[in-house]
């Protein structure tokens, strides 16, 4: 894994995967593996691509990219909101990475004494978990819906009778 990681075909293998899964995840997926797939392609990929045009193709990770830290902390946002409200547990492996990746901004921020290389890591690492997790996700998505036919793909907020309830105790 180490190696891929300081591998420089390590971008692109890692955006052949995304688009793959993602595209596989939007064309079979339900809601919640829909909207994981879009917030990868739209934070990671599209903006990833743009923020690569303006500013050069090579990111120095020696001090905290501010830009990409905002990007890690709206993912992570979308996907704990995926995650608390989708009726599927691998979103919330999906978030967690994503609060991992997150944190390695801020722990690069607070201690200069982590190394270019480990700060890589912590930011990079999780979003490999993260389309392996999608991957499983969505081949027991399709699955279980062989199996068993259609099913929810969002939790309810609240029970509606426990909604009944609460609207008279209001009144």
């Amino acid at each position: 894994m180490l190696e891929l990681l300081a591998s420089e075909y390590r971008a692109i293998t890692q955006d052949i995967l995304a688009w793959s899964i993602c595209s596989a995840a939007l064309l079979w997926g339900g809601g919640p593996e829909r909207a994981v797939a879009v917030t990868w392609l739209v934070l990671f990929e599209v903006t990833g691509w743009i923020y690569n045009l303006v500013l050069g193709a090579g990111v120095l990770l020696t001090d905290v990219d501010y830009f990409l830290a905002t990007i890690d902390v709206l993912a992570a946002a979308i996907w704990i909101t995926i995650a608390l409200y989708a009726n599927r547990n691998y979103t919330l492996w999906i978030a967690g990475m994503q609060v991992l990746a997150m944190t390695a901004h801020l722990a690069r921020g607070l201690a200069e004494t982590i190394s270019p290389i480990a700060y890589i890591t912590m930011v990079v690492a999780p979003g490999w978990f993260q389309l392996i997790f999608l991957a499983i996700g969505l081949i027991r998505h399709i699955s279980r819906k062989r199996r068993f036919g259609e099913y929810r793909d969002w939790r309810l907020v609240m029970p509606p009778r426990l909604v009944s309830l609460l609207g008279r105790g209001l009144q």
